[in-house]
């Protein structure tokens, strides 16, 4: 059920190809688009509320796996994660983190988290001015994966 409404939101963004499932496999499908292309895992999770943090640990072996592909400008990895409910949440991969994405690929904008309290300065002579509370993600525009450094061939790695 997950995979065919998974492949019915991908036909929205453009032409796709599923991979048959077997050992090995490390992506469902993959979605070709304009200027790119999304290579896309499937993971059902058990909890309706899933943070970032959480969806690493609970798919480390998923992830593993799409970060072991290629990355660059032109390729798109994606974990879609079903939900209990049957909703699906969206995410690309990067070497260091998932950036949340809407049902159309683009990047969705942050939510503001909670405050965090800095602990206050002490006081005396060279005391610091005092911290303001400062929103989890405020300002924080998620990075853009970078396209790794090019190679010519025979090349031997560092």
């Amino acid at each position: 059920m997950a995979l065919r409404e998974a492949v019915l939101i991908a036909k929205k963004r453009g032409e796709t190809r599923e991979f048959m499932h077997g050992p090995g496999t490390i992506c469902n499908f993959v979605i070709y688009c304009l200027g790119f292309v999304a290579l896309v895992r499937i993971k059902r999770v058990t909890r309706v509320h899933c943070f970032p943090a959480w969806i690493e640990r609970e798919a480390a072996d998923a992830l593993a796996d799409l970060r072991a592909i290629a990355s660059g400008s032109g390729i798109s990895r994606e974990l879609w994660v079903f939900l209990p409910r049957g909703r699906f949440r969206f995410f690309r991969v990067t070497h260091t983190e998932l950036i949340e994405l809407s049902r159309d690929g683009s990047v969705m904008p942050e939510k503001p988290g909670p405050a965090i309290q800095a602990h206050p300065a002490r006081a005396g002579p060279e005391a610091a001015p005092p911290v303001q509370p400062v929103h989890a993600g405020a300002g924080v525009t998620p990075p853009v994966q970078a396209p790794p450094p090019e190679r010519s061939v025979g090349e031997k790695p560092l």
